[in-house]
């Protein structure tokens, strides 16, 4: 009766379990895998962001910043 029990319980753990614990398994993966990828597309982002900030807008300010001291400075007496 024991043996018949565990044979039973072994077949069910096998033929349900191990497929239930694949699925889980494929859920979890699919799961970090768009949460990981949604973080990266937001660095990147930041990262591109970052890169317009200093090889745009910073050497745009710098020009104007720098017009600014030459005239006032040619203009005042």
């Amino acid at each position: 009766m024991r043996l018949l029990r565990f044979l039973l319980l072994s077949a069910l753990f096998l033929f349900v379990g191990v497929p239930c614990l694949f699925i889980l398994f494929v859920l979890g993966m699919a799961t970090f895998g768009v949460v990981f990828g949604l973080g990266m597309a937001m660095i990147g982002l930041l990262v591109a962001v970052i890169k317009i900030a200093l090889l745009v807008i910073l050497p745009i300010a710098l020009v104007v910043w720098l017009f600014r001291i030459f005239f006032h400075s040619a203009t005042s007496p």
